[in-house]
């Protein structure tokens, strides 16, 4: 019997690399898998502190401590938010990056034979039959405020306005001027996490899109 380091010498090259891609395809769904249930898992754990939060506030709302309690929780609730956005962004990269590797693998078994492309199909063109075809390849720049991640910063900013009307409000502010403060704070935000994560998708996808196009060349040559 061949020892494990010397097993590279007796295998079948051909059909090990088609097992590995197999194995790696299912690693590849898996990691997506995993990916949505972290982000559905944070998500929650968001909403539901600040629903709880809510709920207590509302039992406070007429006593002396509402507005201590507002200057504790809008703060831990607002670093949770930002918190869980951040990593709502990198899973949904993570989710793309897989998409991307899986399609690359999906073109290779397309290309074993004349006509399989037909049972591999693929993206082609903005409007290509294929419900994987937005994941990652947004057709308008508007669309970034339509993810999970974008849900979470636009309400976390929201939360964060409220907490700079307080605070204004607080020190002495006319209260439509804290509003109108607030209001605009809360605006503010919402277009910074929408820069930010507009900016991490075109870094990465301009990585997968490099890749895709040795993908490319190489299947010419």
């Amino acid at each position: 019997m061949p020892v494990a380091s010397d097993a590279g010498r007796y295998i079948d090259r051909p059909n090990a690399f088609f097992n590995a891609l197999l194995t790696e395809q299912f690693v590849l769904e898996s990691a997506r898998s995993i990916t949505v249930t972290e982000s559905s898992s944070r998500a929650s754990l968001y909403l539901t502190t600040l629903s709880s939060s809510l709920v207590a506030f509302g039992f406070l709302t007429h006593t002396e401590f509402a507005i201590g309690f507002l200057g504790v929780i809008i703060p831990v609730i607002v670093l949770l938010g930002v918190f869980t956005y951040e990593r709502l962004v990198e899973t949904s990269l993570e989710d793309v990056v897989a998409l991307a590797a899986i399609q690359r693998i999906r073109r290779f078994h397309g290309r074993l034979l004349p006509g399989a492309s037909t049972y591999f199909m693929t993206p082609a063109g903005r409007h290509a039959p294929n419900e994987l075809l937005d994941i990652g390849h947004p057709a308008s720049w508007s669309r970034v405020f339509f993810t999970m991640s974008s849900a979470i910063a636009v309400v976390n900013s929201i939360v964060a306005g409220a907490g700079i009307a307080i605070l204004l409000n607080q020190l002495g502010a006319r209260e439509d001027y804290s509003i109108v403060f607030g209001i605009l704070g809360a605006a503010v935000l919402a277009v910074l996490h929408g820069f930010y994560q507009l900016r991490r998708y075109a870094i990465v996808q301009k990585l997968v899109d490099e890749s895709e196009a040795l993908d490319e060349l190489e299947a010419e040559l």
